[in-house]
């Protein structure tokens, strides 16, 4: 299985990350990694603050000559053009300073938001890409799209535009709803013993752990509840490539919830904890909304937990041996779900 912990704050010099576990003889291009950091960092709907953002980095272990060698990956991710903000006693609502200062005793708001930052999903994404290329090179592929901003259901980009300029005029920001889907996924990954072990927990545990996101739901989801046993029974692809917490050879089809930006460029009244007096909680550098950055994270947040899936069932320490089972594995269930 793969593991990984990030670590560094916002403002900090550098963001760190480690994955361990991961399988050697994936080639990955400093490029590819590059190009999936850009495409979080320049999603419609982010603030100026990211055209100061370079997201340079370096990977300090576990490549050679853009092969993995199967020692665990290092990446160190530089923050650029980022001051330490002054200390603050005002939370800001919505967000985990209130919560996070009553848990680790200080009045300090910035202790808490520096590490609860959504800068931090920056290092999802890069370690991300190592899990993403070895689905790639095994015949997945794993993409996102936004499914509705805010009230908005039918996307262009003209829409699109439009809706973020009102909003931002406006001072006001927006949520909204994203797709991940998985092709090519084998049968038979995750478990039906263990709940622990069903794959549909530990997708929504990833899923869920994406700032801002507040609703999960994989297939038919909420929808289901509404439906007939006949019609769903009708409709194998309502389960969402999921049956029993296995997947069952069908595109997996995972959906997310992503709540409006709670910091407000208008101000959000809060309460400084030292003297308890009402001010306005003002942000000037908060995206007009997250949701496109949110289904780039959420592709690389759901690739991690495939690769550790796939790597649990047809293990192997290189792409070589891994490659050879799932081929073995897709001929033999293949003549069965052919026959469905």
């Amino acid at each position: 299985m793969l593991r990984y912990l990030t670590a560094g704050e916002s403002h900090g010099k550098y963001l760190t990350g480690i994955l361990e576990g991961f399988p050697a003889g994936v080639r990955v291009s400093p490029a590819y990694i590059a190009g999936q950091l850009r495409r979080r960092r320049q999603a419609p709907g982010r603030s100026a603050r990211q055209a100061v953002e370079t997201d340079e980095f370096e990977i300090t272990a576990g490549l050679s000559r853009g092969v993995t060698t199967g020692a665990p990956i290092a990446v160190c991710l530089l923050n650029s053009g980022r001051a330490l903000p002054a200390p603050s006693s005002l939370p800001r609502p919505g967000h985990a300073d209130l919560p996070g200062m009553l848990k680790f005793g200080t009045f300090d708001a910035t202790l808490v938001r520096e590490r609860a930052s959504a800068r931090e999903t920056a290092m999802r994404v890069a370690l991300g890409s190592f899990a993403r290329r070895l689905t790639e090179q095994l015949g997945i592929d794993i993409n996102s799209r936004v499914t509705a901003l805010g009230r908005l259901t039918s996307l262009n980009a003209a829409a699109t535009a439009a809706e973020l300029l009102r909003a931002r005029r406006a001072g006001d920001t927006l949520g909204g709803t994203f797709e991940v889907t998985a092709e090519g996924l084998p049968a038979g990954l995750g478990s039906c013993m263990h709940w622990d072990r069903r794959l549909g927990p530990r997708l929504a545990a990833a899923m869920l752990g994406i700032n801002g996101v507040k609703g999960f739901e994989i297939g038919g989801g909420f929808g289901l509840a509404a439906e007939s046993g006949i019609r769903a029974a009708g409709e194998p692809e309502l389960s969402g490539g999921l049956d029993g917490g296995i997947t069952n050879g069908r595109t997996l089809t995972l959906r997310c919830a992503v709540k409006p930006v709670p910091g407000l460029p208008g101000g959000a009244p809060s309460t400084d904890l030292r003297t308890f007096g009402k001010k306005l909680c003002v942000s000037k550098t908060s995206d007009t909304t997250a949701v496109f950055a949110a289904a780039v994270v959420g592709e690389h947040a759901a690739a991690l937990e495939l690769a550790s899936a796939l790597l649990e069932k047809f293990g192997g320490d290189s792409l070589p041996e891994i490659g050879a089972r799932l081929e073995e594995w897709r001929k033999s269930t293949g003549k069965i779900l052919r026959r469905l």
